[in-house]
């Protein structure tokens, strides 16, 4: 099938291949990208969560024990630039010899409809350290960058070549591959996007309410760890919003605490708002420490419903800016 008439039904067929299920798996995630290279050619596209995107995959390779996925997008290294002049041009556009990206892979999801199919994709968080680790060997020169707060970019020297890769070191959906005839834009994807990481937020909060609403009001200890994973989803879910928002973030994403992420949102929030958020985090911090008081498991589910309603206010905010949000 033509990659780009086609497109649509190649992602729909290969979302079946896969059972329409996550792909968390490494040797299936091998597979996934050698089923889509082979059967588009590469020809697709990759939109990611600041609207940044490519319009191709040249290749890919996959760190199975590492778990570090990299997709080429050019690597004029394979390209036969007969002239001097015509790699000298190429430079004045594109200076570096390989762009690529890379992550630490958690999972591939397909999303679909009844006449298309989308594959968004999440990593696991890495520091600027571990990044640097990673890709020291073999450099002459290495240099990271911040360039948003998902997103670390490393351009390093080998054997006198300039590669620059694009690091996605957060556990955000932070990219999504499309078929080339989908015909949405990379603002759309953005929504997509955001949507995506909040919807799987509301999920994981709906476990925890539906798990305090099983338990006796003496579980002390399990309705604080259910607590806690709300607050924890809550962390998540202001790490987004500083996102979608681009709050500049100079700390590692495990760094940010709630404390924190509530003072970096303030900005641009009614004296309410603030009101509101203090509140709540003040009430999660009740139950991740021992404060010799009672705990309440009806306070707890009041607590975790708030986290609930602020995700839920949020993703409202965001349908009104997007008929994808």
């Amino acid at each position: 099938m033509d990659p780009i008439k086609n497109g649509t039904t190649i992602f729909r067929n290969l979302a079946k291949e896969f059972d329409d299920k996550e792909i968390n798996d490494s040797n299936l995630i091998q597979n996934f990208f050698e089923r889509l290279l082979q059967q588009t050619n590469g020809l697709v596209i990759v939109d990611f969560l600041d609207t940044g995107n490519w319009d191709s995959i040249e290749k890919f390779s996959f760190d199975i024990e590492n778990r570090i996925l990299t997709l080429v997008w050019h690597d004029y290294k394979t390209e036969d630039e007969e002239f001097l002049e015509m790699k000298e041009l190429r430079q004045t556009i594109f200076p570096a010899s390989s762009y690529s990206l890379s992550i630490n892979v958690k999972s591939i999801i397909p999303v679909y409809g009844e006449k298309f199919a989308i594959f968004v994709m999440n990593g696991f968080s890495k520091t600027e350290k571990e990044i640097r680790n990673f890709y020291k060997q073999g450099t002459s020169e290495l240099e990271i960058y911040d360039k948003n707060f998902f997103e670390k970019q490393v351009v390093r020297k080998i054997n006198d070549e300039w590669e620059v890769i694009s690091f996605h070191c957060t556990p955000i959906y932070s990219l999504v591959i499309l078929p080339k005839n989908i015909g949405i834009s990379s603002i759309d994807s953005k929504y997509i996007l955001y949507n995506y990481n909040l919807n799987a937020s509301l999920d994981r909060i709906s476990k925890v309410i539906n798990a305090l609403n099983i338990m006796g009001e003496h579980d002390h200890d399990e309705i604080c760890e259910k607590v806690n994973t709300g607050r924890r989803i809550l962390e998540s879910v202001l790490k987004i919003e500083c996102c979608f928002k681009e709050i500049e973030v100079k700390e590692n994403y495990s760094q940010m605490l709630l404390g924190d992420l509530v003072n970096l949102l303030k900005k641009g929030k009614s004296d309410e708002e603030i009101l509101s958020l203090n509140s709540l985090a003040r009430q999660l911090n009740e139950f991740s420490h021992d404060s010799g008081k009672p705990v309440k498991l009806d306070k707890a589910k009041d607590v975790v419903l708030l986290v609930s309603e602020y995700i839920k206010s949020f993703q409202s905010e965001m349908k009104s800016k997007n008929k994808y949000g």
